[in-house]
């Protein structure tokens, strides 16, 4: 920011102007090139940081992306928000202070440069110049000489000396404005910046006047600390609008919580579009609203899509994103370890939080989501056949089942039966942390593509004494084989479907593990799941019978009932690791979406505009404008004349362009010509 005024003594002219003031170290220091451009610097890094790491996110998405530890130390830092953060605010103001400092400290050499023609400098000083030569002359036609140079493009100056007379000339001159206006438009940015920085924010967070919300809560909850009136006049904040609703508030986030900003207007969103490519994708999105306002006669009703916001006053409201308005969902909660089909039925909406009373606990279901969409990759095989490198899963919800003492699962539930294999399966992901990904169980569906086959062979295999009566009808008493033995066979294979129903084939390992010797492990181990197969076997028999409507001896599996048994034993090995033991199933939904608007208020804005339009103007000037000196000095005593010159840029045309002129003078003025100098 600071310029250096540093010429050779022989280029000042001969009354030099007064250089700044000196002042104390300290301002010397505000007004130094080292700190403009170590600011410069901080504030580059900073929105670098700004730019690479996504700002003002949930809290927990940060802890999810950097680690509990990381994400401490980024947020000591201010990274999260580095915009709004007190440091980057701190270097604005210094970098304003500082740019000021120069300004005020150079101006007036500037401006005096300017004005200056250096028509008093001496012979000697000419010759020092970085282009001159020395031509002989008798006489020395003043006037001619300054209409020489005029019809150049210059604006002279005669000053006649004891010893001679020196026509100065100048043009460029407002090349130095250049520099005025560079340094000037850092001043007016740093101010728009600061217009648009959360200050007043912090003033108030320091005195106790504010406090950001940190719960999830209604806004009727919501503590009047947070709250923010019409005294806040810079603002970026979002707000989500179901479709038919209305707002006239605003979240702010700040630090690790939020702030709710009043509106001195209404905005009802009454109808939300959105148009997909062919994959599914989101082609384009747009809301239709009607903005309600005091001091309007009448609403103002638009549409607004994405890069056509809407203006009112200083406010501009965008569409930014989208997201469910509170779907209406039917929903069938499915007890996984119920010996009767019994599914609970709930008419539900996103966003809301439902009590479930199970036999082991309580526990709250939370509706967090609704897709209508689901993109994903196509197989090779998949693509081979349709030619799409990507489809459509149908219909998820997202939601959470949180116990008493607060640990939650997160599922993610699909609503129709995807193709895996050649064979059609329910998905349901699973996951403990949102820092892990889902982890997925797969139904399979029957032969009318539900989950109805699995639920009933589920229910069986819970009822301990139906289990018994299948068995017995299925494997009666041989003969020769005494009750006792039969009634320990029988309830051997009951035990041990039990067992693999709640844990898996890894618990009859570790049964066999704890109770069985080592040297009779290998043995008894292939006995017993042998018995638990047969068991199983016999279990899903039954079910395929009653499903077919036909007897035990007469049902037929096929490879669709065999493939699917396999499907099923492994989808039930997995859900001792499925979390509460409970299934929710999506039956129908009325979807609701709503509009992401974000709402911005920038007095500073328009600043930034004007200042960034003056740099472009003081940088066209500094690259573009030279200023440029001739001197064309006689001396009465030598009888020579002088001819000198400087540009404010050493650049290869200014010496030919001085050569020229040379030429133009000894056309006029002296046509034999004589060099004692050079035109260097």
């Amino acid at each position: 920011m600071a310029t250096n005024q540093n010429t050779p003594t022989s280029q000042m002219p001969e009354t030099p102007a007064k250089a700044p003031k000196s002042n104390s170290p300290f301002v010397q220091f505000l007004g130094s090139m080292n700190l403009a451009v170590t600011l410069l610097m901080m504030l580059a890094i900073a929105s670098i940081i700004g730019t690479i790491l996504k700002q003002n996110e949930n809290f927990q998405d940060y802890i999810i992306k950097f680690g509990p530890f990381w994400t401490q130390v980024f947020d000591s830092l201010g990274l999260f928000h580095v915009y709004g953060a007190a440091w980057f605010v701190l270097v604005l103001l210094f970098l304003l202070v500082s740019t000021a400092t120069c300004v005020t400290r150079n101006t007036p050499t500037f401006w005096q440069d300017i004005k200056k023609f250096g028509e008093t400098l001496s012979i000697n000083a000419y010759k020092h110049q970085p282009h001159h030569t020395s031509l002989p002359g008798e006489s020395f036609d003043a006037q001619g000489v300054k209409s020489l140079l005029e019809s150049q493009g210059y604006k002279t100056k005669i000053h006649t000396r004891e010893d001679g007379i020196t026509v100065a000339g100048m043009k460029g001159r407002w090349n130095r404005l250049g520099y005025f206006f560079t340094h000037i438009s850092i001043i007016i940015i740093c101010l728009g910046g600061l217009l648009d920085s959360n200050l007043l924010l912090k003033y108030r967070e320091l005195t106790g006047d504010l406090a950001p919300e940190t719960r999830v809560v209604g806004l009727d909850k919501i503590p009047q600390q947070s709250w923010l009136g019409p005294e806040n006049f810079s603002f970026r904040g979002s707000v989500n609008i179901p479709e038919g609703r209305k707002s006239d508030v605003l979240f702010l986030p700040y630090e690790r919580g939020f702030l709710v900003q009043k509106l001195p207007f209404e905005i009802t969103v009454k109808d939300f579009r959105i148009e997909h490519y062919d994959t599914g994708m989101p082609k384009s999105f747009e809301s239709d609203i009607i903005l309600k306002a005091p001091d309007l006669e009448a609403p103002i009703e638009t549409t607004i899509a994405v890069n056509h916001p809407l203006y009112y006053k200083n406010y501009a409201i965008y569409q930014s994103s989208f997201g469910d308005g509170g779907s209406l969902l039917n929903l069938q909660v499915h007890p996984l370890m119920s010996p009767t089909e019994n599914p609970l039925t709930l008419d539900t909406a996103v966003d809301r939080i439902e009590p479930l009373n199970t036999p082991v606990g309580k526990f709250k279901l939370e509706l967090n989501d609704f897709k209508m969409f689901n993109i994903v990759p196509t197989t090779e095989e998949e693509q081979a056949e349709t030619g799409k490198k990507v489809h459509n899963n149908g219909p998820t919800i997202i939601f959470k089942v949180r116990d008493e003492k607060g640990k939650a699962w997160e599922y993610e539930n699909y609503m129709s039966p995807n193709l895996q294999d050649g064979r059609w399966f329910f998905m349901t992901g699973m996951r403990n942390t949102p820092a892990e990904p889902f982890r997925y169980l797969f139904i399979p569906a029957d032969v009318k593509k539900t989950k109805a086959r699995f639920f009933k062979f589920l229910a069986l295999m819970n009822n301990s004494n139906e289990m018994v009566s299948v068995f017995k009808q299925a494997l009666p008493q041989e003969a020769g084989v005494d009750d006792k033995t039969y009634e320990l066979q029988l309830r051997l294979m009951q035990q041990l479907t039990t067992l693999f129903r709640q844990r898996g084939f890894n618990g009859i390992n570790d049964f066999i593990e704890k109770t069985v010797p080592k040297e009779e492990q290998q043995k008894v181990s292939e006995f017993y799941f042998a018995q638990a197969s047969m068991a199983l076997q016999t279990l899903y028999v039954d079910i395929l019978a009653k499903e077919y409507n036909k007897t035990e001896e007469t049902v037929e599996v096929n490879e669709f009932d065999q493939k699917w048994f396999e499907d099923a034993i492994t989808a039930i090995s997995g859900l001792p690791n499925y979390g509460p033991p409970m299934y929710v199933e999506m039956k129908s939904f009325k979807q609701i979406q709503s509009t992401g608007l974000q709402i911005t208020k920038s007095p500073g804005k328009d600043v930034v505009y004007f200042g960034s339009t003056l740099l472009i103007i003081g940088v066209f000037f500094l690259f573009y404008v030279r200023q440029k000196r001739v001197w064309i000095a006689f001396s009465s005593i030598t009888k020579e004349v002088t001819l000198a010159a400087k540009d404010t840029k050493d650049l290869p045309e200014t010496a030919v362009e001085f050569q020229n002129l040379v030429e133009l003078y000894q056309t006029q003025f002296s046509p034999k010509t004589n060099h004692s100098g050079s035109a260097s």
